[in-house]
């Protein structure tokens, strides 16, 4: 649960890692999905080359109105850098999504980017339910229960302890 402008809004996130091996399974939720983060590593060429047949299957099974974010990742290796800005921006400018570059190591814009993702989908579900559904008092509570969730970057102190390899 987060909280978008003032509103509870729950996010359901699936990390598939861009595996081979999860690709029919995620094919399965896509038509389901509201929204999507493509994101490839700026050091790693091949994973920006296939962002174009992920999103190839975004188009043809997801919804056509589902909102898309194109994330350039591990901007903190700016001196390996394969893939340039430029290129990242042309490519989402191309499908017509947002683009971000971000670092998850240090945290650089992956709040920015999610909460960017979050507010365009609220923003289409009002806009597709004004008026179809009398407001309530308690309308704030209707995206029921959980605990809200803060996408800054962990602290020392607060930071969950890795497990495995992923």
């Amino acid at each position: 649960m987060v909280k978008i402008e003032g509103a509870p809004m729950r996010l359901q996130l699936w990390d598939t890692a861009g595996q081979e091996r999860f690709r029919s399974l995620t094919s399965n939720f896509f038509g389901r999905a509201d929204g999507f983060v493509l994101t490839y590593d700026i050091s790693n060429r091949p994973s920006f080359d296939h962002v174009i047949g992920w999103m190839r299957d975004i188009k043809t099974r997801a919804p056509p109105d589902c909102d898309i974010v194109l994330c350039g990742n591990k901007s903190d290796l700016d001196n390996d850098r394969v893939v340039t800005y430029d290129e990242g921006k042309q490519l989402a400018d191309e499908y017509g999504v947002q683009f971000f570059e971000t670092s998850a190591l240090t945290g650089h814009h992956v709040e920015k980017m999610f909460t960017s993702l979050a507010t365009t989908i609220k923003h289409k579900r009002i806009d597709e339910f004004e008026g179809a559904m009398p407001p309530t008092a308690d309308s704030a509570s209707a995206a029921g229960g959980g605990q809200p969730i803060n996408l800054t970057t962990p602290t020392a102190d607060n930071a969950a302890p890795k497990q495995g390899c992923c």
